[in-house]
């Protein structure tokens, strides 16, 4: 059986390696930096001497358990028979001891009825005879007895000496199953650690491959069901929920600062701060088809969202118990929602797959920075090892109210001409064209965007026409002003 575990481990092992050469060959292809061609080849026989390495350590981990498995198995057959011996000897040693017990009583009765008869019993035998016949027949007699008495003492002594040996042998063959059981627990102890070594290499290989394949492999990213406007005022934060969704837009409002549509394909027991609509937030839940959750709204923005038919949930005048209050914050930013609970929307069974790298190759670009005003600014810094820009808000590291960090996958700078509405709060124009920049492992790229109409989804495309396509993972999509000339 472990023989049959241990190739099957072997064969899974020399897999899973050549899948990791096949992973390794392949992200160099598609990675982000373009490699020469000797850089390509030295990563291959690189990566092709690591497998070999690695099926040797593992052959001889095999081998190792299989020659220590054996020594167990003997020695467990040794101990089993020395047990057996053991058994018998100490039988033998009862059956010895019993027989000395037999013969000591014959032969201290006939110690003691040489002592009371005495010598003399024994010149009476000759004293008496009638003639020279009878004496000889008495000597005869005489000299048997003799020669059985010497028979005896020298089966008394033999048992003896039998009895010895047996405790002699006894003693040695306990001895050596306790030699046995240290040499047997020794064994297994080295068994049970090289397994354990083994099965530590194993799972660390294991490791490196999910790690490999989620650097290469297209994800799967359910389609959001909700979208929920969360307060940025410096007393919201740190917001909950940020961390966990799929897209977030960042826009400017009053005051000079910003507010999030957050969009959500997973439900957190708790997102928020939420607040008031406006009318581009729904727009652009209404272009991403999920329910628009919001606190309450001007009458100007009500009339749009009853206008429009938007799919929306207003958290102020709801009812549902899914809305709570804080009350270690103070109203406005305070109200939160339970998405686990909610029940207004059911997971999306709509999937869209998103690659793991991108398919051409940008600028440089290991930090972004936007001013949105004299007090807000949002800086992004790239980190290599992990293809993921790391965010800060005027100066600090951005934090979801879990501590989490907020690490963005693909940022999308949305240059978008700016208004005032009725009440004279800020208003991005966002059905039109005009200008992106698109941020994704670690490069820049130029391109524009293109809206038809409040329902129609916004498209992005590079500078050469081709529909941008964004990689796996979270995506800001920050609205700006244009840049004054």
């Amino acid at each position: 059986m472990e023989i049959r575990d241990s190739k099957k481990h072997r064969l899974w092992i020399t897999t899973v390696l050549l899948v990791v050469l096949i992973i390794s060959i392949l992200s160099i292809l598609y990675s982000h930096t373009y490699a020469s061609i000797e850089d390509i080849k030295k990563k291959v026989e690189s990566t092709r001497a690591e497998i070999i390495e690695l099926e040797k350590i593992i052959k001889a981990l095999d081998d190792s358990i299989k020659n220590r498995e054996k020594r167990i198995e003997e020695l467990s057959q040794e101990y089993l028979e020395t047990e057996t011996q053991l058994k018998v000897l100490e039988v033998e040693l009862v059956q010895s001891e019993s027989r000395l017990k037999e013969k000591n009583r014959i032969f201290a009765g006939r110690v003691r009825s040489a002592y009371i008869k005495g010598w003399t019993s024994y010149l009476e035998l000759f004293l008496e005879s009638e003639n020279f016949g009878d004496v000889i027949i008495r000597m005869a007699y005489l000299t048997r007895i003799l020669n059985r008495d010497a028979e005896l003492i020298n089966s008394v002594k033999n048992e003896q000496a039998l009895i010895k040996k047996r405790k002699t042998e006894i003693a040695s063959k306990r001895q050596k199953l306790l030699e046995l059981r240290s040499q047997k627990d020794g064994e297994y102890r080295n068994l049970v650690d090289q397994r354990r070594e083994k099965d530590n290499l194993l799972a660390s290989v294991k490791k490196r491959l999910a790690v490999e394949l989620v650097k290469i492999t297209p994800q799967a990213e359910r389609k959001p069901v909700y979208g929920i406007v969360i307060d940025n005022h410096p007393r919201a934060r740190p917001q909950h929920g940020l961390a966990k969704a799929s897209l977030i837009y960042e826009y400017e409002v009053e005051g000079g600062i910003t507010r999030y549509l957050a969009l959500f394909s997973s439900f957190p027991t708790k997102v928020g701060p939420i607040r008031s609509a406006r009318s581009h937030s729904i727009i652009l839940a209404m272009e991403n088809s999920v329910n628009y959750i919001y606190a309450s709204a001007g009458t100007d923005i009500l009339i749009k969202i009853k206008d429009w038919k938007v799919n929306s949930t207003n958290a102020i005048t709801s009812g549902n118990p899914s809305f709570f209050r804080d009350s270690s914050r103070k109203a406005p930013h305070n109200l939160y929602v339970n998405l686990a609970t909610l029940g207004v929307e059911e997971p999306s069974k709509e999937v869209v797959i998103r690659p793991a790298y991108l398919s051409r190759q940008g600028n440089e670009a290991s930090e972004v920075i936007l001013e949105y005003s004299s007090i807000y600014s949002v800086r992004y810094e790239y980190l290599s090892k992990k293809g993921v820009y790391r965010r800060y808000v005027n100066g600090e590291l951005h934090r979801d109210a879990t501590k989490e960090e907020i690490l963005a996958r693909n940022i999308i700078v949305q240059y978008v001409p700016h208004g005032l509405d009725i009440l004279r709060r800020p208003t991005p124009k966002l059905v039109g064209k005009g200008k992106i920049e698109f941020y994704s492992q670690g490069q820049q790229f130029s391109g524009t965007w293109i809206k038809d109409s409040n329902t129609s989804p916004t498209r992005f495309y590079y500078q050469d026409g081709r529909e941008l396509e964004r990689v796996y993972g979270q995506t800001w999509i920050q609205i700006v002003r244009i840049p004054r000339k």
